[in-house]
């Protein structure tokens, strides 16, 4: 290789005096250049499909020909609208190529949901899958997804020039206020995160023996979150075939995959790995070949830690977790090893070029976890200001935590979001939408416990009559306004008040602690005391 990653670190000079690399890549398509030397390997499997790292380079190009004869030029936006394929890759790859801003939607939104982003972004084109195509607003420009990335007729253009923190992908994360906010990643967040990762495993691009056998890694999470850019962009510097599930998660094609194709490396949200472990067949599979298990996206257990040890016995130390947020770029934090099974509670320590304090901490030393690092966001798109990064460039993670001899704990949450199997729910965006139900006088959205997901749903709305509205009613009427995962689960419909601080805010504390006992103490009157499992 002509290019080596380099491995001294030392402020940048600007208005953030980021910690930062250096030499370092600059351009995210230069990701590209650093895998060629991999084009005979295999890179991408989904059921029957596979394509070798030679094959989607090639792709990539004729889909960003495509692209550019279709009008996308340097600086627009593609808004990518699919679950995970091999063809969801080629499409983010040949946006870049190109020069446009690659924005990934959630391919679990609803028709609102879909329209507020085109709405933020202003795509010049929506790439879509033929099931989220009806979703997508009529006066938007929409283009087929497969149709794109098929075509082998076109040319690229030549790759333009970008700044380091020009723009290069938005990836949506939810707002505690409402809809989704696009969090905007330069291409120097990008690699930053990427850099900061191998370089404190010692796997630098120009350090991988190319004759060592390749990583095989599950992405079993989507793509079109933070961890699935990360989990992808690593595999591709490093050479690794990334498999992909052929639908839904589902416990026993995870189970499958992992002996099929030897995995080595398998990323997931705890609840998906809860469900791996209770599948009643676990202990007939060959697990042996997966030599590492690394979860993120919701607090992890350490009881999930020593069942998975039990099963996983090849990947007993290669347990992992990290800590990170979308508005970081990724990862900040990590444990794994003797550290991980020492301090089994940690979101571990943080990474070479990561900043991180504590932020007005109480005599037991929490407080807000605010962090500095060069993976971070350029801010929200179409915001001005991100209220969450302060003069200093620091990032306030919402999060409250405690430092302890250099090792994160993470406590609790400042900010009003659930988190359901890892993905980020906005309460006031699900209470948005119920309130435009007409007999709705009242709603609060708050998470309520679960052993599998870790957090559900659970609504309290406030009605004048008790056969005013129905709970099926609410949820038919939810389900066309928000995201399926963001649907309530639990309802609670009520005459009464909905309980309130002495400043004229719901109480959700309040009612959080009555739910709790009116789930232990009464079996409930259908319609009228908290209710459970409602779709």
């Amino acid at each position: 290789m002509s290019f080596r990653w380099g491995t001294e670190i030392a402020p940048r000079s600007g208005a953030v005096p980021f910690l930062m690399y250096s030499p370092r890549r600059t351009h995210v398509c230069d990701l590209l250049t650093d895998a060629a030397r991999w084009r005979g390997r295999t890179a991408l499997v989904r059921g029957e499909q596979r394509l070798s790292f030679g094959e989607m380079f090639d792709r990539v190009e004729s889909a960003a020909g495509a692209l550019h004869q279709h009008g996308v030029r340097p600086g627009d936006r593609i808004l990518l609208l699919a679950p995970n394929s091999v063809e969801w890759v080629v499409a983010m790859w040949a946006g870049l190529r190109i020069g446009a801003v690659v924005a990934l939607g959630n391919g679990w939104w609803s028709a609102p949901e879909v329209a507020h982003a085109t709405g933020l972004i202003a795509p010049a084109v929506v790439l879509a899958d033929r099931p989220r195509r009806d979703l997508i607003p009529a006066e938007v420009r929409a283009l087929d997804l497969d149709v794109v990335c098929l075509q082998t007729d076109s040319a690229a253009p030549p790759r333009p020039a970008a700044p380091e923190d020009g723009p290069a992908l938005i990836v949506f994360t939810a707002g505690t206020t409402g809809m989704a906010k696009g969090v905007t990643l330069a291409h120097r967040s990008i690699i930053a995160n990427l850099h900061n990762l191998l370089a404190m495993s010692g796997r630098l691009p120009h350090q991988i023996d190319p004759d060592r056998a390749p990583v095989v890694n599950l992405q079993s999470g989507p793509l079109f979150h933070m961890g699935g850019v990360q989990s992808l962009m690593l595999g591709l510097l490093g050479g690794a075939t990334v498999v992909f599930l052929s639908g839904r998660f589902n416990p026993t094609e995870v189970l499958e995959l992992l002996q099929r194709e030897r995995v080595t490396v398998w990323g997931a949200v705890p609840t998906m790995a809860a469900r791996v472990l209770e599948h009643p067949e676990i202990g007939k599979y060959d697990l042996t070949s997966v030599r590492s298990i690394s979860m993120g996206g919701a607090p992890v257990q350490p009881q999930l830690v020593e069942r998975l040890r039990r099963h996983f016995l090849s990947a007993k130390r290669g347990m992992s977790t990290i800590y990170g947020m979308t508005e970081t770029g990724g990862t900040v934090t990590a444990a794994s090893g003797a550290l991980m099974a020492e301090h089994p509670s940690t979101a571990g320590r943080p990474l070479p070029v990561v900043e991180l304090r504590i932020a007005d901490p109480d005599d037991n030393g929490d407080g807000e976890i605010v962090v500095r690092t060069p993976g971070q966001m350029i801010g929200y798109w179409g915001e001005a200001h991100a209220d969450i990064v302060d003069a200093d460039g620091f990032v306030h993670t919402g999060d409250q935590g405690r430092i302890v001899d250099g090792l994160l704990f993470v406590t609790g949450r400042l900010k009003d979001l659930i988190i359901r199997g890892g993905e980020n729910i906005a309460p006031a965006h699900v209470e948005a939408a119920l309130l435009t139900h007409p007999a709705v006088q009242n709603a609060a959205v708050i998470g309520r416990p679960d052993d599998d997901l870790g957090e559900v749903v659970a609504a309290a709305v406030q009605v004048a009559h008790p056969e005013d509205v129905t709970e099926t009613e609410l949820l038919a009427h939810v389900r066309e306004l928000v995201a399926k995962f963001a649907v309530p689960s639990q309802w609670w419909i009520r005459t009464e008040p909905l309980p309130m601080t002495v400043a004229g805010k719901l109480d959700k504390r309040s009612l959080a602690a009555a739910w709790a006992a009116c789930s232990r103490e009464l079996v409930g009157r259908p319609g009228l005391e908290p209710g459970t499992e409602g779709s």
